[in-house]
């Protein structure tokens, strides 16, 4: 237990994981009570009604996680800068993204989701898909999309990695997961194309805060 202590009383930075239960519990009240609270706002468009159902991307909608735990871990084992900024896009991100949606409740309606009975198929993706709606219906908390924001947050991180430099593959794999899921939210029928465009838009403020402006300051004070 002292060694734990230790450990995180040398690397304070990694005290910022302990965020991660606090927006489990946050995001999951406002889940539960966000469409109670005195304004409560559906967002749609009819370009949603375009956008096709597709079970594949579910795939990627679900590696998210994955990508988040790889990056983390990655910039956490190559240094507390790499780590901070990492931080700093994610779960400036996902913390942003909580307080829109708590400032202005927000959900979809079921209506944009397939009637499976009359889909014509059935897989294990769509079972997956099944599971994903039944642990997060009615949908709330949508706008906008953390998975969407995150999801170009990380390829955000992964560019701009000083130790990725040169590693142009790394990098195309990057952008290729992050695009994926920026489809994925809409192709299952979990987000309007509204909440993606939102979550890119909270992710590209994010880069000009934590990268353009903290760490620009940060390294003219230890260049002093």
């Amino acid at each position: 237990m002292n060694s734990l202590f230790n450990l995180l009383k040398k690397n304070k930075h990694i005290l910022l994981l302990f965020y991660w239960p606090v927006n489990l519990v946050w995001y999951q009240l406002m889940r539960i009570y966000g469409d109670r609270m005195p304004r409560f706002y559906l967002v749609s468009s009819p370009i949603d009604d375009y956008i096709p159902f597709c079970e594949w991307f579910v795939l990627p909608y679900v590696t998210w996680y994955f990508y988040i735990i790889a990056v983390l871990i990655y910039t956490l084992v190559k240094g507390k800068r790499e780590f901070l900024k990492a931080s700093g896009m994610i779960m400036g991100c996902m913390f942003l993204s909580m307080l829109i949606t708590t400032i202005f409740p927000s959900g979809i309606s079921e209506s944009i989701r397939p009637d499976f009975t009359a889909l014509g198929r059935d897989n294990i993706l769509i079972d997956i898909v099944k599971y994903l709606y039944s642990i997060d219906s009615p949908p709330r908390v949508v706008m906008p999309s953390m998975h969407a924001g995150v999801a170009a947050a990380l390829f955000i991180v992964v560019m701009k990695a000083e130790s990725l430099k040169g590693k142009t593959w790394i990098k195309a794999g990057s952008f290729l997961l992050s695009f994926s899921i920026c489809l994925s939210i809409v192709l299952i029928k979990q987000h309007s194309y509204l909440d993606g465009i939102a979550g890119v838009a909270l992710a590209i403020l994010l880069y000009f805060i934590v990268y353009k402006i903290i760490f620009r300051i940060k390294k003219v004070r230890d260049d002093r």
